[in-house]
């Protein structure tokens, strides 16, 4: 009788710590962020402080007047090398900015870092992992403990929880949707985090959480188009009245399927061109092609973990920010923002990174904006970030500059990602089967 009194005991603890109001707890005084490369303000392919200074975490930090709010910093050119348009004849190429990186500038920080979110890291990795031998995880976490050990031990009163990005992500980057390997299988994320919210809601901190993207919609995999290009008007290239499907390991590529930046350097070597269109005739391997059936099976892994998401924090009473949603208007219709219409087009669109799937600084302001909106709803009183100075426009020339910077057109820009770009994302967002 007394094992089960003291179980009933534990039940009405954990039900009263998700009872409690979001509104209750908008204390930022100790402001604690446990997540992946889009909370980290990972950019362009790097952690680097010139971004990280801007990331999500460090202007809601800035806007809640937060005081000693530390971040992980890492020196120009960051780790790895940022990627920068690096020339623009004959065609523009995008590869890091040096060949060796930046290195951390705050290792001896005698406490977690507030920001402990780290670029790569899964639902998993916030429970248990705490090196990578050498990685991003080893520069953050320091061997001090697991991102959600950290986060518990400097005692938050407000977390930031931003994880799952990269339980699927792998599958978009790297051309293959399979369990286990570049997608953690739902039901397991799901218990993961539960565990991680259930550890959370144990400190009593106030909690705004964030879901998933549809990661089949970002530059990555919608700027090529399935079809031969004209590079000089972004036109399709037609014979015979018709278009010229690129060659994959099947044959001609369907209208549907997704062609990944990672193969624009093939493309310039005429492979996966037909031979009669002035190409090689050689296919383009299946690692930078996503067909229809694996885009299904990873939009469905967005939809059943955003609905975890969306279950497990609505009964903990966790506030999130629809980031799905959000960004899909900026996919569809665009985003207006003080005059500029923001798009997901890659390097015109004005809101995504030269790495084609993490956002700029102007996408993490607007991001932060739309936290901040949020945090608002559930009792706190932060002013939204100036956009101005992020958009290079201010108050005096709005009308002018936003129409220099209104993107032009949503068709295809025709560049070239160097091997060593792709090398540098790889490293940084490992398969799932690597982390092991």
């Amino acid at each position: 009788m007394r094992s089960r009194h003291f179980a009933l005991i534990a039940v009405a603890f954990l039900l009263a710590l998700f009872a409690v109001p979001a509104s209750a707890q908008t204390n930022f005084t100790t402001f604690v962020v446990v997540g992946d490369s889009l909370a980290a303000g990972f950019e362009s392919g790097s952690l680097v402080v010139t971004h990280q200074n801007r990331s999500v975490p460090a202007l809601i930090a800035r806007q809640a007047g937060v005081q000693g709010f530390q971040q992980p910093t890492i020196s120009e050119p960051g780790i790895p090398p940022e990627l920068t348009l690096v020339s623009l004849v004959p065609t523009p190429l995008i590869a890091p900015k040096s060949a060796t990186p930046g290195a951390p500038t705050n290792l001896g920080l005698p406490r977690p870092y507030n920001n402990l979110a780290v670029p790569g890291a899964t639902a998993a990795d916030v429970l248990t992992r705490t090196t990578d031998n050498g990685g991003l995880h080893d520069v953050i976490l320091r061997g001090l403990g697991t991102q959600l050990q950290q986060a518990q031990a400097l005692r938050p009163t407000t977390i930031l929880l931003w994880i799952g990005n990269n339980d699927v992500l792998g599958a978009a980057v790297r051309g293959r949707a399979i369990d286990g390997v570049t997608l953690t299988p739902t039901d397991i994320f799901r218990t993961q985090y539960l565990q991680i919210v259930t550890a959370l809601k144990g400190t009593g901190a106030f909690i705004v959480a964030a879901n998933l993207p549809d990661v089949t919609s970002i530059p990555f995999v919608t700027t090529i188009k399935p079809y031969l290009v004209n590079p000089a008007t972004g036109e399709p290239v037609l014979v015979g009245g018709n278009r010229v499907p690129l060659l994959g390991p099947a044959g001609p590529l369907p209208s549907n399927a997704l062609v990944t930046i990672s193969a624009s350097t093939l493309l310039a070597q005429g492979i996966g061109v037909p031979a009669l269109a002035g190409g090689t005739g050689t296919p383009l391997p299946d690692e930078v092609i996503l067909d229809p059936s694996e885009q299904a099976i990873i939009r469905d892994h967005v939809n059943v973990n955003n609905k975890s998401i969306a279950d497990i924090c609505g009964a903990a009473n966790i506030p999130v920010l629809d980031i799905r949603t959000l960004l899909g208007q900026v996919a569809t219709t665009g985003r207006a923002v003080g005059g500029v219409t923001l798009t997901s087009s890659f390097l015109s669109g004005g809101i995504f990174s030269y790495d084609g799937v993490h956002p700029n600084d102007i996408g993490y302001a607007v991001t932060a904006n739309d936290f901040i909106s949020l945090i608002n709803t559930s009792g706190g009183n932060l002013p939204p970030v100036d956009l101005g100075p992020v958009l290079g426009v201010t108050a005096a020339e709005a009308g002018v500059r936003a129409q220099v910077l209104r993107p032009s057109s949503s068709r295809w820009v025709p560049f070239e990602l160097s091997g060593e770009a792709y090398g540098n994302l790889l490293a940084a967002l490992p398969r799932l089967d690597e982390l092991r």
